[in-house]
């Protein structure tokens, strides 16, 4: 996979839109590049486009980047700009993609959704768009976004901590850098299962406890009670419903007999009701004879009111009229005053059309003319602007009256500003102002090398001061080294005759048990002498071994620091040359920079002996004449401008005159401002005025007509009613009116007199029911027991049977709860037995890779991984050097220390921990281990790009020049496409094609690609 292509706009400090090609051009060419760049100035900001286009990811943020976080954290997009994008081409398998992403504000400063496709370059068929274009790119690519940032973004720093960890330490490490994070969580997962199939045992085992069983000999007992109550059940449970249907009949009796006594109180009841309704009868009854004349009344009535609204309307007709002819009379009246000439209804409307034909043809020539006018004041005020961008004041033309005195005074200010240049010609100004520009910019030039040649006299200072100070060091531990020498050897002395003591001592110590053999008068084995002096005390020795440790303990400190001390000296005496090969290289660049300002202060007649203010006032003065001689030329184009000016002026000033003439003739005759839409009301409102007055003098006479037909049938109708009233011996209308009542009163009074009938007839039928219900109540009752005497042998023989159901209910609850809890007892022991097979299986599983910290699984997965990742390491180590071959340590060093080991092949294969390593041995290794954790990532993808994330800064000249030229070599090998991030100035000055980044004054940054 290779990166092609970057396009971006708007990220982060990179303001504007900017294109990077790896595939062609100088980057191509080159294979190795620089991106170079001060801190914060945006060198990790081209690896988040290419993460972002393919992925919707960058570093910085841990998760898909969504707009809560463009919002929230202010990222990405760069400050105060509405919409960013960012698009990248890449190659894969010989075919060509493009992936893009943007983004932007709405109107309401509102983020929208984000747009993202996925492109096929060749035939431009867009293969994927929307949120699934990330997951589409991991499967073209082959690489998800963890695996393409491990493979194609290499970090050294990591790897520098992961070689001189700790076990634990650089497990964890290595877990944070190949992200698999997964196993630890596994192995904890395991532990917390395994405990908690084990609470799960003892949970159960404690219910086992709880439940309880019957033991044989009391269930028998309790089964042979049950036997017993069920034999006598149908003896009791005979009594008890005997009793219980005698207290029933007593009672239902009594009840019964309330009954009758509540059914004359509603007999009485039904009466009164019948009595207070025969008012109502008789209205019912005249109401049904009367109204079938209903329908004459109806008739009758609907033609006096459509009498009354006949006469009513004719009322209003009238009244419109008179207001019609009201406003017929306004209307002319507005038009004789709009045409200053009387007019009436015939001759209104062709007069006002003449008088409309004049005013329009004066308000077309009127709009012409101002046309006219407000152009050349365009024109004029956009040679007013041009004026303005040369940088002089001139105010915008709004009446001739007012621009004509300052044109004047401004064309007088021009000439003289001509007149003051001392040049006849804008070209001769011209060659004048390119001298003095020629000479402005050899000025700062100089000054550059002025301020370089300060610096470069102040570094010499300070690297003789830095090399006096250091030959002072090296005097004085070179003195300390002679008296540490001293020290040394008579301490060696000293511990040499204190151990010989003590060596003695011990052999003394050692013949004890001899000593205790000897016996007076005896001769010693040994010597033969009867005297034996120390039989019976032991011999005094002063061995001093405490001076012993003391002086050993010194040595060894004066020995470390004497090695110390010759280390320093060595640092001191490489420091030396160092510093003075800095000085060396200094005093030549101070000598080229001498010869250069020797050249320049010839050219500017100048002297580079002035100190760097005079310089610099020189060079402001300069400055100051290029602009005085800008302004002049300036004057020179604006007089030509000036011309134009004067020629549109008259020319505006004429056509304005015409307007206002215009104006005036038109303003005599009609001051409105459209006498188009005036005249068209006026002769509309007219028309529709006398037509108004015609149709309601006709609907006048329609109406008329109609009130005399309706006025007939009225009469007819009444005489039609009174002959009603004298059949029915009615006195007149209102009698007949009363009598005839609403339907729904009427239904009422109906409904009303069917409830008293159904009332009548169930007081009959429930009045016989219960005549033959008493008699057949008192037949069944038991009169010989008094009510509370019944009741109290009911009550015994319930108490008999109650006590009796208790009984046989506790014993057959009981026999079935010792079924059930046997049975439950039996499928706690299945599930017990389940888990504990269940537990065996855990707890393997967490003697092998459980633990609650998740150290134990994730240790041999990354114990793993690490062997995998040295043999590759080692394979990429042996194509940068021949000396070193990495090995993890072995269970007898781990516990002395369990750093990563090398091989030094250059020392006879000596094994020794990687913290022996010097600072750039320790970087290839780092690098080493960097490019293989890129191989275990992509090792089913071809990785054509990488980029290398800093490491460089704590590498001395010569290894710096060696891992350039590893990584040179191993981009012509592999025809890689490799980008170094890096701000050290001799990588910069190594590899000369860079992506070059510098700040800007406002925050935002400067992209260039130079070679």
């Amino acid at each position: 996979m290779k990166i092609l292509k970057i396009r971006f706009e708007n990220i982060h400090s990179l303001k504007g839109e900017h294109e990077i090609n790896f595939g062609e051009g100088i980057l191509a060419d080159a294979g190795l590049f620089a991106i170079t760049g001060p801190t914060g100035s945006g060198k990790s900001t081209l690896l988040d486009v290419i993460t972002l286009a393919l992925y919707n990811r960058i570093a910085r943020v841990d998760k898909n980047v969504s707009n809560s976080i463009l919002e929230d954290d202010g990222g990405i997009m760069t400050r105060n700009m509405k919409s960013c994008y960012a698009e990248v081409e890449y190659r894969v398998n010989g075919k060509e993609y493009r992936s893009h992403w943007s983004i932007e504000r709405n109107r309401n400063n509102n983020l929208n959704a984000r747009k993202q496709e996925l492109v096929e370059v060749a035939t431009g068929h867009i293969l994927e768009s929307g949120t699934k274009t990330p997951e589409k790119n991991n499967i073209i690519i082959g690489l998800s976004y963890e695996q393409f940032v491990k493979a194609m973004v290499l970090s050294q720093g990591e790897f520098s901590k992961l070689l001189q960890a700790p076990r634990n330490e650089r497990n964890k490490l290595l877990e944070d850098i190949t992200g698999a994070k997964s196993y630890r969580e596994i192995g904890k997962a395991v532990y917390f299962r395994y405990k908690s199939v084990e609470k799960k045992i003892e949970l159960k085992k404690a219910g086992l406890e709880g439940i309880e069983l019957l033991s044989p000999e009391v269930i028998a007992e309790k089964k042979n009670e049950l036997k017993s109550l069920i034999k006598t059940k149908p003896e009791i449970e005979k009594a008890y419903q005997v009793a219980a249907e005698k207290i029933k009949t007593r009672q239902e009796l009594q009840n019964k007999q309330k009954e009758q006594k509540q059914l004359e109180v509603d007999k009485s009841e039904l009466k009164k009701d019948v009595e207070i309704f025969k008012p109502f009868k008789v209205e019912l009854e005249n109401h049904e004879k009367l109204s079938k004349y209903a329908i004459n009344l109806r008739e009758f009535d609907l033609i006096v009111k459509e009498e009354n609204q006949l006469k009513e309307y004719i009322e209003r007709l009238q009244k419109s009229k008179e207001e019609a002819e009201s406003l017929q009379k306004t209307y002319l009246h507005k038009v004789s005053e709009l045409i200053f000439e009387a007019v009436d209804v015939e001759n209104a409307n062709s007069k006002l059309e003449a008088f409309r034909g004049k005013i329009a043809a004066l308000q077309n020539e009127e709009e012409k003319k101002n046309g006219e006018a407000n152009l050349y004041k365009s024109q004029l005020n956009n040679y007013v602007r041009n004026i303005k961008q040369l940088g002089f004041s001139l105010s915008n033309a709004d009446n001739p009256e007012q621009f004509k005195p300052q044109f004047i005074a401004f064309e007088k200010s021009i000439n003289e500003s001509i007149d003051n240049s001392g040049v006849g010609s804008i070209e001769e100004l011209n060659n004048t102002l390119e001298t003095a520009r020629h000479n402005h910019e050899k000025a700062g030039e100089f000054l550059t090398k002025k301020e370089q040649l300060l610096k470069v006299q102040t570094n010499i200072k300070g690297q003789n001061d830095k090399l006096k100070s250091i030959k002072e060091k090296l005097e004085h531990d070179s003195n300390a080294i002679t008296s540490q020498e001293k020290d040394v050897i008579d301490l060696k002395k000293d511990v040499e005759i204190l151990e010989k003591k003590l060596e003695q001592q011990r052999k003394h110590q050692n013949l004890e048990e001899y000593r205790q053999q000897l016996n007076p008068e005896e001769p010693c084995p040994l010597c033969g002498s009867i005297h034996h002096p120390y039989a019976s005390e032991e011999p005094y020795f002063d061995a001093k071994e405490e001076l012993l440790k003391q002086k050993k303990d010194s040595l060894k400190t004066k020995s470390d620091l004497l090695i110390a001390l010759n280390e320093k000296n060595k640092y001191h005496l490489k420091e030396i040359t160092n510093v003075t090969n800095d000085i060396e290289v200094l005093k030549k660049e101070e000598a080229t920079n001498l010869k250069v300002l020797s050249n320049l202060a010839e050219d500017l007649d100048w002297s580079y002996k002035d100190n760097l203010e005079i310089l610099q006032s020189k060079r402001m003065a300069l400055a100051k004449t290029i602009k005085q001689m800008e302004a002049s030329k300036n004057a020179f184009q604006a007089a030509e401008v000036l011309k134009d000016i004067g020629t549109i002026f008259n020319q505006w000033e004429t056509a304005l005159k015409q307007y206002l003439n215009l104006n005036k003739e038109r303003s005599s005759l009609y001051k409105g401002q459209d006498i188009n839409k005036e005249s068209n009301t006026l002769s509309t409102q007219l028309t529709q005025a006398v037509s108004n007055i015609s149709a309601i003098a006709k609907q006048l006479q329609e109406n008329n007509d109609k009130i005399k037909n309706t006025t007939s049938e009225k009469s007819k109708r009444e005489a039609d009613l009174k002959q009603i009233l004298v059949k029915e011996d009615l006195e007149n209308l209102e009698v007949m009116r009363k009598s005839i009542i609403q339907e729904d009163r009427a239904n009422k009074i109906r409904k009303r007199e069917n409830e008293l009938k159904e009332r009548h007839t169930s007081i009959s039928v429930k009045e016989s029911e219960l005549v033959k219900r008493i008699k057949e109540l008192t037949d069944k009752d038991d009169t010989k027991l008094s009510f509370e005497a019944l009741n109290s042998l009911f009550e015994e023989s319930k108490n008999h049977w109650d006590t009796l159901s208790v009984s046989i209910g506790k014993l057959t609850q009981s026999l079935e709860d010792d079924e059930n809890n046997k049975k439950r007892q039996q499928k706690v022991i299945d599930e017990l037995n389940l888990l504990k097979k269940d537990l065996a299986l855990w707890k393997s599983m967490n003697d092998l890779i459980g633990d609650a910290t998740g150290n134990k699984f994730s240790n041999f997965v990354q114990d793993l991984t690490l062997e995998q990742l040295i043999g590759f390491a080692n394979k990429r180590l042996s194509d940068f050097s021949d000396r070193y071959l990495l090995d993890i340590p072995t269970p007898e060093e781990a516990e002395k220390s369990d750093t990563l080991k090398v091989f030094d092949k250059y020392m006879g294969n000596a094994r020794r921990s990687v913290r022996t390593l010097s600072g750039g041995e320790t970087f290839l290794v780092s690098l080493a281990m960097a490019f293989a954790l890129s191989d275990i990532a992509a090792r089913n993808v071809k990785i054509e790009s990488l980029f290398i994330d800093e490491g460089f800064g704590t590498l001395d000249p010569e290894t710096l020049d060696q891992a350039i030229t590893i990584l040179e070599k191993m981009q012509n090998e592999g025809d890689k496409s490799v980008g170094v991030i890096s701000h050290v100035s001799a990588l910069k000055e190594r590899i000369t094609t860079q992506i070059k980044l510098e700040k800007g004054s406002l925050g935002y940054s400067i992209l260039e690609v130079v070679q």
